[in-house]
C-alpha cells in the first residue's frame, strides 16, 4: 500500500517567487501581506497582488495560505480582523496565525475561514496542539525542534493535521520565544522584523576568562535539508512539508521546490527504490547553504547543528587560491568546478569586512587573456579587492547558468502538468451543440452553441473532425483526457463554431475553478460593536483585580525564597530544580524525594509568612517530559501551594483540565486585551504581559483584569534546544559531559556586551540579557497603569542578600506611592550600573 502523499508547501516573498513555486510543482504556497507578516523585510503582497496570486494558484489547483502571524498591538486588532475578512472573501485556503486574541476573534466572527497555528506559537507537545485544536485551529505547524518520534506521538494523540519544515534556515531559539533582536535593537522577531543577531560574532567566556572556540558565529545554525530522511517523514503521516524561504530569490524557490517535488513523487512511486542523486544534492547545495543538517528529526545533532565559521551562504567549493598578486589585486585560482562571468564567489579566510559576503565575477583571465568561462582543472586570475591567502578555498556562491535556467523555465509556463478534462459533446441536426467539460475536481461546465446544427447537403462533418477540433486545447492549462462525441445522422457544422464553443467552455471552466473558492462578504461593521461587546463581557475579570497591587518575586532556591520573603514579597514563584547547579557550589542535583522535601519547606515557609506561592513549570515541555510537570501539579495539591506558573499552551491545558490554579507567564505573549481576555477565560488567575510592550500599551490591557509586568531582572532572550557549552566543550563523540557545571558561562558580542548563559536540567540553553531591567524609579507610573502585580525576576542571581535588597527596594517604592502618593527616594543606581528600562519607553517595530 502506497503511503499518503504529503502536501509540498512552498514560500513566496514576491510575485516572481510565487509563480516559480507554482510552476515547479508546489501543492500550496504560503505568503504574506504587507502588514502583520513574520517576514516584514520580504517584498510581500498588496491586496490586489494577493487576489491575483490566489486566482492564479486556484486556476492551477494550488492552495494559498496567507501569513498573519505576528503579535498584534491593541490598536491593530481590528485592522487584522478586517484583513482576515478580506482574505476570506478572496478565497484564501487558510490563514497562518500566531496571536491568540486574533484566533479567538476569527473563530467567532469568521468561523468558515480555516486557521493554521504558526510555528511562532511554539507548539511542541500534544496538550498544546489539543488546546489550539479546541480553539478552532485546523492545522498546527510544529516547532522545528520536534523529533520524528515526538511528531508521531502528537499525531497519534491529537489526530490533528500537522505541518513541519523540511528545508531551509533554522532559528537557534524556539520560534516565538526569542527577544534577542527585540531587546538589542528594538526589532522584534514576534513582529516580523528580526535583525538576525544570532548570525553575528560572539565570544565564549567562563568565569570571566575567554574560551577558545572553533569559529566565532556561536549562535548560527546550519540549514535544514531532509532529503536523505524524506521517506521516514512521509511514512509518519505528516500532512504538509514546508520549505523555508520567503526572503529568498525566486530562482531558489524554483530549484528547491522542483527537487522536493521530484523526491516526494519518487518515494511515493517506489519507496524501496528511493534515492537522491548527486546532481540533486549539488543543486540544493549550490542554491543556498550554510552547511546542511537534518535538524532534530532523527537525533539531537549537538555540535553538528552549528555553522560557527561562516553564517552566510557558502555555495560549493569551486577551486583553491594558489597566489595573490597585490599589484593587480588578483587571485590565481586552480578550479575544481566551472566558473563563468556573472558567477558569485567567496574566498575562505580572505581579509574582507564582515558585511562583504563575496563578489560577482565581472572579469576573468587565463594565460591567453580575458575569458568568459573556465572549466575544472583550469587556472584563472580573478580581480579581488581583498588579500586572500594561498591554499584558501574558493566557493561558488552564485551559479549564473543555473539561476538563468531556473528563471527562464519558471517563466515559460510549460513546467506544470496540464489539467486533464473530460469532454462530452452531443450533436444532432436542427439542435444546438451541447458541450460538457469536467475536470478532476468535479468542476463542470455545460453550454450550448447559439448555432443550430445543419443537415449535411454534401460532405458531412465527420466525428473525427469534431473530436480533433474539440480536443485542441493548445496554450490553455488543460488537456483532453477523455472525449465522448455523439453525432446523430449526417450533419454539418463549421469548424469556427466548434472552436468558438470550445473556447467559451474553457473560459467558463477557468472562471469556475477560481470563483468556487470565493466566499460571500460579511458586513465588517459588526466587528467593531462585537469586539467592544466582547471586552465589556470581560468585566467580571476586573472584579479579580486586587485592591492593592502585589509584589511577586521569582526565585530558584530556598535561599532566594528566604531573601524575597525577608524583602517583603507578597507572592513567590518557586523554580527549584529547573536549572543546573555549579559543581563549585557544593550542591548536588536533588532526587525526586529530595525535591519533595525542598518544595515542602518552601511552601511551609511562604505560608508561615502569610504569603502566596506558585510553582514554576518549564517554558518547554515535550510529551516525554510531562510526568515531572504532573508531579509538580501533585505537589500543589498535596502540599497546598497556591498554584503554578505556566509558560506554554500545553502546560496551561494540563493545568486547566487538572483544575490546578495557574498564572500564565510572559512566554504566552500577551500583546493585546483579546489575548489577555482569552487566557483569563481559560482559567488563568492572572496573566503576565509581554515585556515587549511600552508603558502606554500596557495601560490598554491592564484595566481588563489581573495583569502582571516584570519590573526587574535579566530578561530571558532565548531558549534553545542546542546546548552551546556542551556542543563546544563536550567530549567530541556527540555526548555531553556537562561542562556547564564547571563555571558561569557568558557570551560576549562585538560591542563587548556580556550575555549570561544558563543551562537547565533538560540540557537546554537559556540566554539572558546583557543588562538587568530596572524600573524602580518608575514604580508610580506602572501602578497608575492599572497593573495588578509587579514582578522581580531573579533568574541568574544567586545571592539571597541581593534578592532581599532588591525586593525591599520595590516593596518600599510600592508602599510609599500607595500610602503617600509620592515617589520613593531609591533608584537603580543603588544596585550598580548598566541597567535598562527595556521596552517600557521605546517599544518595538
Amino acid at each position: 500500500m502506497k503511503p499518503e502523499k504529503p502536501e509540498l508547501l512552498a514560500p513566496a516573498g514576491s510575485m516572481e517567487a510565487f509563480i516559480a513555486a507554482v510552476e515547479n510543482g508546489a501543492d500550496a504556497v504560503y505568503l504574506g501581506t504587507r502588514a502583520f507578516s513574520a517576514r516584514g523585510y520580504a517584498s510581500n503582497f498588496s491586496e490586489k497582488e494577493l487576489e491575483e496570486a490566489i486566482d492564479y494558484a486556484h486556476l492551477r489547483g494550488v492552495k494559498v495560505y496567507v501569513t498573519v502571524n505576528t503579535l498584534l498591538k491593541e490598536d491593530e486588532v481590528k485592522s487584522a480582523l478586517k484583513l482576515l475578512s478580506c482574505l476570506r472573501e478572496m478565497g484564501t485556503d487558510a490563514v497562518i496565525v500566531q496571536d491568540l486574541g486574533l484566533i479567538s476573534l476569527a473563530g467567532k466572527y469568521l468561523p468558515d475561514l480555516p486557521l493554521h497555528a504558526s510555528t511562532q506559537m511554539t507548539l511542541h507537545n500534544s496538550e498544546g496542539v489539543e488546546f489550539v485544536k479546541k480553539s478552532g485551529i485546523k492545522r498546527a505547524v510544529l516547532a522545528r525542534e520536534s523529533s520524528l518520534e515526538e511528531i508521531k506521538r502528537i499525531k497519534e494523540i491529537t489526530g490533528s493535521e500537522l505541518e513541519v519544515f523540511i528545508h531551509g534556515a533554522l532559528c537557534i531559539s524556539y520560534s516565538g520565544q526569542c527577544l534577542l533582536s527585540s531587546l538589542i535593537g528594538g526589532r522584534s522577531g514576534n513582529r516580523g522584523f528580526c535583525a538576525q543577531p544570532c548570525r553575528k560574532k560572539y565570544r565564549l567566556y567562563c568565569e570571566g576568562k575567554p574560551i577558545k572556540t572553533t569559529g566565532s558565529y556561536l549562535l548560527s545554525p546550519k540549514d535544514l535539508n531532509t532529503t536523505s530522511g524524506l521517506g521516514a517523514l512521509i511514512e509518519s503521516g505528516i500532512e504538509s512539508f514546508k520549505i523555508e524561504g520567503r526572503m529568498k530569490r525566486p530562482e531558489y524557490v524554483a530549484g528547491v521546490v522542483r527537487i522536493y517535488r521530484r523526491l516526494i513523487d519518487r518515494y511515493i512511486e517506489n519507496p524501496a527504490g528511493y534515492f537522491v542523486s548527486e546532481e540533486e544534492q549539488e543543486t540544493l547545495t549550490q542554491l543556498f547553504n550554510r552547511g546542511f543538517t537534518q535538524g532534530y528529526f532523527f537525533e539531537n545533532p549537538r555540535w553538528e547543528l552549528m555553522s560557527r565559521e561562516n553564517p552566510h551562504n557558502r555555495g560549493i567549493p569551486a577551486g583553491t587560491v594558489t597566489a595573490y598578486d597585490r599589484r593587480s589585486n588578483r587571485i590565481r585560482v586552480k578550479l575544481s568546478q566551472p566558473l563563468r562571468l556573472g558567477d558569485g564567489i567567496m574566498v575562505e579566510n580572505a581579509e574582507t569586512r564582515p558585511e562583504d559576503k563575496g563578489k560577482i565575477i565581472s572579469s576573468m583571465y587565463s594565460g591567453k587573456g580575458p575569458v568568459y568561462s573556465a572549466g575544472a582543472g583550469d587556472t584563472v586570475e580573478i580581480p579581488f579587492d581583498s588579500r586572500a591567502p594561498a591554499g584558501g578555498t574558493v566557493y561558488r556562491t552564485h551559479d549564473k547558468k543555473l539561476m538563468d535556467s531556473l528563471k527562464k523555465e519558471s517563466e515559460s509556463g510549460s513546467l506544470r502538468s496540464k489539467i486533464p478534462v473530460f469532454i462530452t459533446a452531443d450533436i444532432a441536426s436542427g439542435k444546438p451543440v451541447r458541450l460538457e467539460l469536467k475536470d478532476r475536481d468535479s468542476n463542470t461546465v455545460r453550454i450550448e452553441s447559439g448555432y443550430m446544427v445543419e443537415k449535411a447537403e454534401k460532405q458531412p462533418t465527420s466525428k473525427d473532425r469534431i473530436e480533433k477540433q474539440l480536443s485542441k486545447l493548445g496554450n490553455t492549462l488543460f488537456e483532453a483526457a477523455e472525449l465522448h462525441v455523439t453525432v446523430e445522422g449526417d450533419i454539418f457544422i463549421p469548424v469556427g463554431q466548434l472552436n468558438e464553443l470550445r473556447t467559451k467552455a474553457i473560459e467558463q471552466l477557468e472562471t469556475l475553478r477560481i470563483s468556487r473558492w470565493k466566499r460571500k462578504p460579511f458586513d465588517t461593521a459588526h466587528f467593531e460593536s462585537g469586539i467592544k461587546a466582547d471586552l465589556e463581557a470581560g468585566k467580571p475579570f476586573r472584579e479579580n483585580i486586587p485592591v492593592r497591587p502585589m509584589l511577586s518575586v521569582s526565585v530558584y532556591s530556598l535561599e532566594g525564597l528566604e531573601g524575597a520573603l525577608a524583602g517583603g514579597a507578597d507572592r513567590i514563584y518557586f523554580g527549584e530544580g529547573l536549572f543546573r547547579r555549579l559543581e563549585a557550589s557544593g550542591q548536588k542535583e536533588s532526587s525526586e524525594q529530595g525535591y519533595d522535601t525542598v518544595f515542602k519547606e518552601a511552601i511551609l515557609k511562604t505560608q508561615k509568612a502569610g504569603k502566596k506561592i506558585y510553582l514554576i513549570t518549564p517554558k518547554l515541555v515535550k510529551d516525554s517530559r510531562m510526568r515531572p510537570v504532573e508531579k509538580t501539579f501533585s505537589r500543589v495539591r498535596e502540599m497546598r501551594a497556591d498554584g503554578v506558573l505556566v509558560s506554554n499552551l500545553g502546560t496551561l491545558n494540563l493545568a486547566k483540565t487538572g483544575r490546578i490554579p495557574f498564572i500564565s507567564d510572559s512566554p504566552l505573549n500577551v500583546f493585546n486585551s483579546h489575548t489577555f481576555a482569552l487566557l483569563l477565560q481559560e482559567g488563568a488567575q492572572m496573566a503576565v504581559i509581554s515585556p515587549e510592550l511600552t508603558l502606554e500599551e500596557l495601560k490598554s490591557i491592564a484595566s481588563y483584569g489581573p495583569a502582571e509586568c516584570i519590573v526587574y531582572g535579566r530578561l530571558e532572550l532565548m531558549e534553545s534546544e542546542h546546548c552551546l557549552t556542551g556542543g563546544l566543550l563536550g567530549n567530541g563523540k556527540g555526548q555531553c559531559n556537562a561542562p556547564c557545571r564547571s563555571g558561569k558561562f557568558a557570551l560576549v558580542d562585538e560591542k563587548n556586551y556580556e550575555f549570561p548563559l544558563l543551562m537547565d536540567n533538560e540540557c537546554r540553553m537559556h540566554l539572558l540579557n546583557s543588562r538587568s531591567l530596572c524600573m524602580l524609579e518608575f514604580v508610580p507610573e506602572i501602578l497608575e497603569s492599572g497593573i495588578s502585580s509587579l514582578r522581580v525576576e531573579t533568574l541568574g542571581m544567586e545571592n539571597p542578600e541581593e534578592i532581599r535588597r532588591i525586593t525591599r527596594a520595590y516593596r518600599n517604592a510600592i508602599d510609599t506611592y500607595l500610602d503617600t502618593g509620592k515617589h520613593g527616594t531609591e533608584n537603580c543606581e543603588k544596585f550598580g550600573k548598566g541597567f535598562t528600562t527595556g521596552h517600557y519607553f521605546r517599544g518595538v517595530q
